[in-house]
């Protein structure tokens, strides 16, 4: 056999592996055409309670969406005091097609959205199913009436323990989820004033303790994050603007002034 005939013949079986691999690929085809639905809900307008705060103030259910494959997505419960959802609070996620939310994290939500208590205060609700990072889509918003009572707000936390404070996780700075959404914010003075010229390191806990909560570090590329990731690095020392996204696993260090926002203690 010639030289000719062997390559044409290799190129042949090349090509038909080739179809042969496409025909077998089993990855879904995503043919979206319905995001799920909110059901009405048995209440709209709801009084809340300080003696019920660890009961449920409402459970919200949804039907299915139809993604073009049998899907798993992650659902988000979502609320916001505009119905274009500028800012929205997430009030709970799961995998569940139904979830219900408890009277004391309705309340908090409903205060920071600018509900005061004993006065009726008109919100939205919504779904979102995720995918993937790329792949989101959201229901259509129903209204929701909510008469809070007061209390105390308290943000969940997202501590920075580091070189800087001498990786004192107990007594660490936090930063703030100000819309209790997976994103965090703050102002650190990242400063160690016995070893000026180095680099600060730290790290980013759910937990003011090691292994008591997740631990997230270095992603590897500038900027992102990872679970049980190494040590996250910034030079040159200083005080910065934080914002970590552990939706996304990115986090941003903007040089700030001194004195321009709060430093967010324990």
């Amino acid at each position: 056999m010639n030289n000719t005939i062997k390559y044409w013949l290799y190129l042949c079986l090349g090509m038909l592996f080739s179809l042969q691999a496409c025909n077998d690929d089993k990855t879904p085809v995503y043919e979206f055409t319905a995001a799920p639905e909110l059901s009405p809900l048995d209440e709209s307008s709801l009084v809340l309670n300080q003696e019920a705060e660890n009961f449920t103030a409402e459970t919200f259910s949804w039907s299915a969406g139809k993604y073009g494959f049998q899907a798993a997505p992650l659902y988000t419960l979502q609320i916001d005091n505009a119905e274009s959802f500028p800012d929205p609070i997430s009030l709970a996620e799961t995998h569940n097609m139904y979830l219900p939310v408890n009277v004391g994290k309705l309340n908090m939500a409903t205060l920071i959205l600018g509900g005061e208590s004993g006065a009726p205060f008109g919100m939205y609700v919504r779904l979102q199913s995720k995918l993937t990072s790329s792949i989101i889509v959201y229901s259509k918003p129903i209204e929701l009436e909510v008469t809070p009572y007061p209390m105390e707000i308290v943000y969940p936390k997202l501590y920075v323990p580091g070189s800087y404070q001498g990786w004192d996780i107990a007594n660490a700075p936090a930063l703030l989820s100000y819309r209790m959404n997976n994103k965090y914010e703050g102002y650190l003075n990242l400063v160690d004033a016995n070893n000026p010229d180095a680099a600060i390191t730290f790290k980013l806990t759910t937990a003011p303790a090691w292994s008591k909560g997740e631990e997230y570090g270095s992603g590897g590329a500038p900027g992102t994050l990872a679970l049980k990731g190494g040590d996250i690095s910034v030079s040159p020392q200083g005080y910065y603007h934080v914002n970590v996204d552990l939706n996304t696993l990115t986090y941003t260090l903007t040089p700030a002034t001194p004195g321009e926002g709060a430093y967010p203690g324990k």
